[in-house]
């Protein structure tokens, strides 16, 4: 399976900070009150980077001693650290244009208690997108063994036996 690499988690939330702040932009300029972001969204996001870093923790172990059973698993873990990786993204873009929204209006007190939500919220994006990254790290299976002893010595690419 190909690796995720942080230029796409780059371009990520590029992409949705743009369109965020564009939207939230629209949004209040059309009089309505800005979305706020709930300390909730914190406490989610580290519960699932905790979660996904205990996966990894686990798969690493069985890695590290050789013992891995369930290949299968370890595919699964692997495809959740990298959603959990994308999915932090995402939500950084979004937090980002929120922190771009409020920054300006800094002076009264809602605005103020929105950019100290969204700094805790980006701080949790970042964490599960860190254990997200971690995750992926640890599901690398070293290659076997087993095909070098049935090689035929011919190392190029697309040569067959």
């Amino acid at each position: 399976m190909a690796r995720l690499r942080w230029s796409t988690l780059g371009a990520v939330t590029i992409v949705v900070g743009t369109l965020s702040a564009v939207g939230l932009r629209w949004w209040t300029t059309r009089g309505h009150v800005p979305v706020t972001v709930p300390l909730l969204l914190a406490g989610v996001l580290l519960a699932l980077a905790a979660l996904v870093l205990v996966f990894g923790l686990r798969v690493r172990r069985d890695v590290r001693d050789q013992t891995l059973d369930d290949p299968v698993g370890a595919s699964r873990v692997l495809v959740l650290g990298q959603a959990a990786a994308i999915t932090a993204a995402i939500h950084v873009g979004y937090l980002l244009a929120q922190l771009g929204l409020a920054l300006p209006r800094w002076d009264a007190p809602e605005p103020r208690a929105q950019v100290l939500r969204v700094l805790t919220c980006l701080v949790a994006a970042g964490a599960l997108g860190a254990a997200g990254m971690l995750t992926q790290h640890f599901c690398r299976v070293p290659p076997d063994d087993e095909d070098e002893d049935q090689d035929s010595g011919d190392h190029r690419p697309g040569a067959t036996a």
